[in-house]
């Protein structure tokens, strides 16, 4: 608490207790030391956070304590008094001298075995008296058993009933009941209705730590720690102790099973089994020996409930109701804030092809792109009481990135990495680079930015220093692995890790049957946590997760966390994951599957004849009869040619990435340029003969490349070197490149319909522009962002920037 929330507490309380000093602070609460002024005793003051006490509310926390004031137990520690004042909710227990079970531990780290089962014994019979009225626990751990001359007392049953009555309310405060050690299976799966069972689970984990000195599953995060207790079986405890009784071990791991079922029916038996008074439950099964694991079918499904539910999870459904299945927080974003995507609308414009929404480390609050007319600014959403405010000074930005310790965001305008403080004042420039698809932090002091279309990698610093770059080979849209300091990148659906240190490039793979490598993985927007799972984007923007060997770099057969995830048209996905394991995520269909239509100045856009598709590029024949369309495909591009009049199709070309397809004047020829990992072809064919196309020309792909952007004539097309620099004139007939320079600094080029203009972006400024063809002139910007425009007459040009469309004539 802050000072002042101190000195409020002190008066409010001032008629009853005097507080004297804080004891300490955990998740919901904080404990003060006081004098009980009418019976002159110490007593420990228990008050809850106020975002808690804000969800809970006073008449249901009053009503709740109730019941918990009436459990009389000799190892539960009695309640004195509870009350509301001044916004604040607390309740009063006895102040014990000792200490409490989580000291000793960090003390001793093992306790004798005769000491450890007695503990578990007496914290047995106070649970057992508890569930036989009424009331479960939900958060046993040695932080909430105090010790007082050697006996046990099981303290907050208060806090957990109270809070437990909340329901799916306690998501806005980021807070769950239950601590990732000791949380049984079925209530990291955010199941409301928990059991006796779930207790004894807790009570089995702690018994576990007692002996051996640490919690059956531990790991560096929540999320890590919660993915072992909802796949993985604990290790025995004989092999690592060897004096612990086999009834002991027995007891301890038949608590901890995942199924409640096959846990003991009761706090009293596990209590009787630890001193051998109750039949083991494994028949056959040697207590000397440690379970084995889980076979990974049954890996891979309880993670899918896991990445749900770990930490009693939040999901951020932008406008998107509750469901029955895992715990949603519909964070109701503002009416005049809605959350803003990217333009979707193939070959005209693919807006930012990056994450329009972070979440804080912590979980406790989220920051995103909202609309603002045309343009964007960002919005600070808390997860906590759901308060939401505009970030001034912010417009035009996109791609938010929370800063680890939660104080800074950095975001792209335009391209231009800047960062600005939570707390308020100037966004500073970091960086101004071109085409920028990746910005992430890798620590409080670093971030890193992949921008030339993912061939230049940036370190930093945000304290101002000079960035370092270099460049790498092409990683688009990477997202970096702390535990493995390396990027996974995402593009043309499939997985890659790139080592920027070292160049070093590796490629994920989905494992057979037999465990050796199979195709690429398939699927967009890739997250690596803890070495061990991925989560990733499906085409249809189902979130997928799979158990993931770092080693080997293959992943198991996945299972689905989600779907309707908005997935954006170069594949990345609007989610993200804090370390504590809440995911927000904007629901919304797949971006990329879309439909072609006819668009014309003035008029409705006009569905075309075909399917729907993950459309890349494509070109209409002149007589409007001919469709060439590259479509991604799980592996790679196909050229698919479609016949308008009646929608049939075949597919022409497949492997590698298909660009740009052109069709000759007369609609016979097609000219396309391919590439693979190693090299890149320009191809000309007639698709109604069945044959496949002949090369033109071919070079290495990491030398100058020629990509034909447009096709005026039989001897004359418009090709640029990939990367943009060179505007230049290529003879399809001859298969010969003149190189007769148009432009330079220029990229995305198009000839208008009559081949009188040009139109282009330039590489600096990323400004559209129009000049004259084949003789560049007088040239007109018509655009000051980066966009896609096409044209839909000879002196007409349509683009699309922000929410807005936008016609250009050019008199």
């Amino acid at each position: 608490m802050t000072s002042a929330s101190i000195e409020r507490l002190t008066a409010a309380l001032s008629d009853r207790y005097r507080i004297e000093r804080e004891l300490g602070a955990g998740g919901m609460a904080t404990v003060y030391l006081a004098q009980d002024l009418k019976h002159d005793r110490k007593v420990a003051v228990k008050v809850l956070r106020p975002e808690l006490a804000a969800v809970i509310g006073a008449e249901r926390f009053l009503t709740e304590i109730k019941t918990t004031a009436n459990l009389q137990h000799p190892h539960i520690l009695p309640l004195f008094d509870s009350g509301a004042a001044d916004s604040f909710l607390f309740y009063v227990m006895p102040f014990i001298e000792g200490e409490s079970l989580r000291d000793r531990l960090n003390r001793e780290k093992q306790l004798p075995i005769g000491d450890a089962v007695r503990i578990a014994g007496e914290v047995a019979g106070a649970l057992d008296y508890a569930h036989r009225h009424g009331v479960i626990h939900r958060d046993i751990k040695p932080e909430n058993i105090l010790l007082h001359d050697g006996r046990a007392l099981v303290a907050d049953f208060g806090i957990a009933l109270a809070a437990s009555t909340a329901g799916s309310r306690m998501t806005e405060t980021g807070m769950s009941l239950g601590t990732p050690h000791y949380m049984s299976p079925e209530q990291a799966m955010g199941d409301r209705e928990l059991t006796p069972r779930s207790d004894v689970y807790a009570l089995g984990a702690m018994t576990y730590e007692m002996l051996l000195g640490e919690p059956p599953f531990s790991g560096p995060t929540a999320q890590a720690i919660v993915a072992k207790v909802m796949t993985e079986k604990p290790a025995g405890l004989i092999a690592r102790r060897d004096r612990i009784p086999p009834e002991v071990e027995d007891a301890v791991l038949t608590a901890l099973e995942k199924l409640p079922a096959d846990r003991w029916s009761s706090a009293a038996e596990f209590g009787e089994a630890l001193v051998g008074k109750s039949a083991g439950r494994y028949v056959g099964r040697s207590v000397n020996k440690a379970p084995t694991a889980l076979p990974t079918y049954r890996l891979t499904a309880l993670l899918g409930a896991l990445l749900i539910a770990t930490a009693a999870l939040a999901l951020w459904a932008w406008r998107r109701p509750a469901s029955s299945g895992p715990t949603v927080y519909d964070a109701a974003l503002p009416d005049s804030a809605a959350m803003s995507f990217a333009v979707t609308s193939s070959n005209v414009s693919f807006g930012e092809p990056l994450r329009n929404i972070s979440i804080s480390a912590a979980g406790d609050f989220a920051v995103y792109a909202a609309r603002l007319g045309d343009s964007t600014e960002l919005w600070y959403r808390s997860l906590r009481n759901g308060e939401a405010h505009r970030i001034a000074g912010t417009r035009g930005a996109t791609a938010p990135r929370i800063s680890p310790d939660g104080d800074r965001v950095a975001f792209l305008r335009g391209d231009r990495v800047m960062l600005l403080s939570l707390a308020g004042g100037e966004a500073r420039l970091l960086l101004d680079p071109k085409s920028t698809g990746t910005l992430e932090w890798t620590s409080p002091t670093q971030l890193i930015a992949l921008t030339d279309d993912g061939n230049l990698f940036h370190w930093i610093d945000p304290a101002g220093g000079t960035p370092r770059s270099k460049s790498i080979g092409r990683c688009a849209f990477g997202k970096w692995i702390p535990e493995l300091r390396q990027l996974i990148c995402s593009y043309n659906r499939g997985a890659t890790l790139f080592d920027p240190e070292s160049d070093t490039q590796w490629t994920i793979r989905a494992a057979r049957p037999d465990g050796t490598p199979g195709e690429l993985l398939s699927g967009t927007a890739f997250e690596v946590i803890d070495r061990r799972y991925i989560i990733y984007l499906s085409t249809n923007g189902t979130l997928l997760a799979a158990r993931y060997d770092a080693t080997t770099r293959l992943a198991q057969r996945p299972v689905t966390l989600l779907t309707g995830v908005r997935r954006e048209a170069l594949g990345e996905g609007q989610y993200d994951l804090s370390v504590n394991g809440t995911l927000v995520y904007a629901p919304g269909m797949d971006a990329t599957n879309g439909r072609m239509v006819s668009l014309r100045a003035g008029a409705t856009p006009q569905p075309l004849a075909m399917e729907s598709g993950d459309f890349q590029r494509f070109d209409l024949s002149r007589d409007r009869r001919w469709m060439a369309a590259s479509i991604l495909g799980p592996e790679s591009n196909e050229l698919r040619i479609y016949d308008l009049r009646d929608g049939q199709h075949f597919t022409w070309l497949r492997g590698g990435v298909v660009r740009h397809p052109l069709w000759s004047p007369d609609g016979q020829q097609l000219l396309v340029a391919v590439r693979d990992s190693t090299r890149w072809s320009v191809l000309r064919g007639a698709p109604s003969s069945g044959t496949r196309p002949d090369t033109l020309w071919s070079g290495a792909y990491d030398a100058f490349t020629l990509d034909p952007i447009d096709y005026p004539s039989e001897h004359v097309s418009i090709a640029q070197n990939w990367g943009g620099s060179l505007v230049a004139r290529f003879d399809p007939a001859t298969a010969r490149a003149t190189y007769d320079t148009i432009l330079t600094g220029a990229r995305f080029a198009s000839l208008a319909p009559d081949g009188k203009l040009i139109l282009y972006q330039t590489l600096e400024g990323n400004r559209v522009m129009i000049t004259g063809f084949p003789a560049p002139g007088r040239r007109w910007q018509i655009a000051s962002e980066r966009v896609e425009p096409i044209w839909l007459s000879a002196n007409e040009v349509l683009y699309r920037l922000g929410i807005s469309w936008y016609l250009v004539r050019i008199n």
